[in-house]
């Protein structure tokens, strides 16, 4: 019973915390993802993290709301050792706001025993991947459509063998026809398409 009610109160925190980062990404004119697309993301998170991943990133974060759903999934696991999720988010502004919501997030979804470390980071998405190690284990993609190809083109250098890339918006607005060109003939990584309303697409390093 302690169980199933620690559970409810997690799940009830979680909610109010989201429903507070999706009113407050409205305001500042940040549209924020589809519920639909943060189950997806909690659920692929929370994946690989079971398969051992260590290194998770939210490329072009807003103000935290799709963070918070990598980090919902995140959190059900048992502890394994120490976790870094990165949010990074180019816009000073939104990157403030970003990090006074990853310190509320700390405080409402985050157990004292959780060894998840959330570090917010202001720089583009694309120079922070390039640099970044060790390996990526997943990484969400929201950033503008046109840098889209480039981090394609750096993901296989970049993601573990358990890794996985996540691009946002890939059926509306949609891909342009360079990226999709490049990808149908990129050998270096295979891909699926989840069609939620907006459109997911996740790819994967060929070992």
């Amino acid at each position: 019973m302690k169980y199933r009610e620690s559970s409810l109160e997690k799940s009830d925190k979680f909610s109010e915390v989201a429903h507070s980062l999706e009113e407050a990404s409205r305001r500042i004119g940040v549209s924020p993802i589809k519920r639909e697309d943060g189950i997806v993301l909690s659920a692929l998170s929370y994946y690989i993290g079971s398969l051992g991943g260590r290194v998770f990133i939210d490329a072009g974060a807003g103000i935290g709301y799709s963070t918070l759903w990598i980090l919902h999934g995140l959190s059900s696991l048992a502890p394994r050792g120490k976790l870094v999720l990165y949010a990074v988010e180019r816009d000073p502004l939104r990157r403030k706001i970003l990090e006074e919501n990853i310190e509320k997030v700390r405080k409402e979804i985050i157990e004292e025993s959780s060894q998840i470390e959330i570090r917010a980071v202001n720089e583009d998405a694309v120079d922070f991947l390039e640099k970044v190690e060790p390996q990526i284990d997943m990484v969400f993609v929201d950033i503008e459509k046109r840098q889209y190809k480039e981090v394609l083109r750096i993901l296989p250098g970049k993601l573990s063998k358990i890794g996985i890339g996540i691009f946002h918006n890939v059926l509306v607005p949609g891909l342009d026809g360079d990226t999709k060109e490049f990808l149908e003939q990129q050998e270096q990584l295979s891909y699926h398409l989840a069609p939620t309303s907006l459109g997911l697409l996740v790819v994967k390093r060929l070992n």
